[in-house]
């Protein structure tokens, strides 16, 4: 095989690497959102059962409820720390933000170092491809719902740069 015909493969691979990494990065921030929401009514809700549970008005006139609401108030923070949700946010975190990075060098990866001899530019790839392989070694796995919430989004054109749209629209004129 030429170098062209190389640089070609790996420039298509590299946009593939690049969807990959956009897709997984938006689904962890999808479950970001959805795991942050939870982490704070997991927090504030004990809060809140424990202050109606106590409320007299409500211990009064319905024991049945303010005794639920007690039992919410006493089960919601050990819930909580088993959830291990801080951990697991961070974990997610930092995933986001290495497929985000990552999302970037492949960009430029078939944008800027393609235009270099083939060798150069294989040279330059191979630290991206690990890093996506360390990445990938990390299985974690948001639901599905995640995934394609993230595809329409994308597709809606939320995480498209501006830059490129006026480009697109300059060479459409």
């Amino acid at each position: 095989m030429n170098s062209e015909a190389l640089t070609a493969a790996l420039v298509d691979e590299c946009h593939r690497q690049f969807e990959n990494c956009r897709d997984t990065a938006v689904s962890f921030i999808v479950w970001l959102r959805a795991l942050r929401w939870a982490q704070r009514t997991l927090i504030v809700a004990p809060i809140i059962c424990g202050a109606i549970a106590t409320w007299s008005i409500v211990a009064d006139n319905s024991p049945v409820v303010g005794a639920v609401f007690a039992l919410l108030a006493t089960v919601l923070p050990p819930v909580y720390k088993a959830s291990n949700l801080d951990e697991t946010i961070g974990d997610y975190e930092t995933l986001a933000g290495e497929f985000t990075n990552l999302r970037d060098r492949f960009r430029q990866l078939a944008t800027i170092s393609a235009l270099k001899p083939f060798e150069d530019f294989d040279v330059e790839s191979k630290p991206i491809f690990e890093r996506m392989e360390k990445a990938r070694a990390r299985s974690h796995a948001p639901p599905n719902w995640t995934f394609k919430l993230a595809r329409r989004k994308i597709e809606a054109g939320d995480y498209e740069h501006d830059y490129d749209e006026r480009k697109a629209v300059g060479k459409a004129e």
